[in-house]
């Protein structure tokens, strides 16, 4: 896709409108049931081999409900639809299986500045059976995730940023986990050092419906690089975790995408900061966060390409229309970074090689450590084009 051809001013009225929606009550909040480079000097990574796809064909979701208003008694959920198939017949990546990125755009998934719910949940859908292997959206959700279990979901709503995970897209996670039986208040959205409201969403931190906080809560001690670093206790005393970051361009990093994105799970981010490689593997492979990861769901329909050096540090510099998904943060990332990449080269937003090589030195920590892989060879990519 083109770089936005919008300029810098409209971007930041686009967004100021955006938040007078959201300040209107017009943007969707947690609940789902609202509606709403130049080039690098060194040799890129192998580019991944694509598999063709036929073209998908997800039913699209009904548009959702207006929300209850608040009441003492918890929402009831759907009832579930049964699981034919179990976890660990879907749940696979190297070096089991070769890691499968899901690489899907819809063409219509934007209508001038706003998202079409439609076409989101037609997108989660095409990516999940990609994925899973599963015909039916609804049993590769119900395969993934039980009743039972208490879901996290990570998105970045980082305070010194104005390009977030967008506030649809989540709600049509959630909306597909209400479908599977996963009643609204087992259903946790965090975020450290966060906006949500200024992002579109709607806190809720202890009421009736899905719960989204600005995490407070932190315990532990964790060894990672040369520092000792509290979790977040929203992802501890979850059974599973939705990693939902947005793609961006970092001053230190070289690329902040799912791995990067726990920095919010850490009550002292700026600890990890250095040595950051090594701080980013090893954070990703502490097991209350690798044993806990069930799904990553990247958003590129926005993206942020070059860094500023003063706020916001990030913001929405280019326009798109995919999302990815994996089961695997390192393949996912490695991806993430081809694209980012491919996006800087062709939009002129500099990326020196020594970023490039940061990010490259903390995918292949994380490999060596077991959260995944970096290996063109052992992944899979799958590009799933909608609309």
């Amino acid at each position: 896709m083109k770089q936005n051809d919008s300029s810098k001013s409209s971007r930041r009225l686009s967004r100021r409108r955006f938040l007078g929606l959201a300040a209107a009550g017009l943007v969707a909040g947690c609940s789902p049931a609202q509606q709403p480079a130049a080039v690098p000097t060194s040799a890129p990574p192998e580019p991944l081999t694509p598999t063709p796809a036929p073209p998908a064909t997800p039913t699209p979701a009904p548009p959702p409900t207006p929300p209850s208003p608040p009441a003492a008694t918890p929402t009831s959920a759907p009832a579930a639809t049964p699981a034919t198939t179990s976890l660990s017949d879907v749940l696979k990546f190297y070096p089991d299986v070769p890691s499968k990125v899901v690489h899907t755009h819809h063409a219509g998934v934007w209508s001038g500045d706003q998202l079409s719910p439609e076409a989101l949940r037609e997108m989660l859908d095409a990516s999940i059976t990609k994925l899973t292997g599963l015909n039916d959206a609804r049993a590769a959700w119900a395969a993934l995730f039980k009743p039972t279990e208490k879901i996290a979901i990570k998105v970045n709503v980082f305070g010194n940023s104005i390009i977030w995970t967008h506030v649809p897209l989540v709600n049509a996670v959630v909306a597909s986990l209400q479908d599977v039986g996963l009643p609204a208040e087992q259903i946790f959205i965090y975020d450290h050092l966060s906006v949500f409201q200024d992002a579109g969403y709607q806190v809720n931190k202890d009421g009736p419906g899905v719960r989204c906080l600005e995490e407070t809560d932190f315990s532990g001690k964790w060894k990672v690089a040369t520092n000792m670093v509290e979790l977040s206790g929203t992802l501890q005393n979850c059974d599973a975790l939705i990693n939902m970051p947005v793609l961006k361009s970092h001053m230190i990093s070289g690329l902040t995408f799912a791995m990067k994105n726990h920095y919010g799970s850490v009550k002292f981010p700026s600890l990890l900061h250095h040595p950051i490689d090594q701080s980013i593997a090893e954070l990703n492979a502490l097991p209350p966060i690798k044993e806990r990861t069930r799904l990553v769901i990247g958003d590129i329909l926005e993206a942020n390409l070059q860094y500023k050096g003063g706020w916001p540090y990030w913001e929405p510099d280019w326009k798109g229309d995919s999302i990815l998904m994996s089961f695997d943060p390192v393949a996912h990332d490695t991806l993430g970074m081809q694209i980012l990449e491919r996006l800087q080269t062709e939009n002129d937003a500099a990326l020196s090689s020594f970023l490039r090589e940061t990010a490259t030195a903390y995918l292949k920590k994380g490999a060596e450590l077991g959260v995944g892989t970096d290996d063109p060879q052992n992944m899979q990519m799958v590009e799933v084009k909608l609309g």
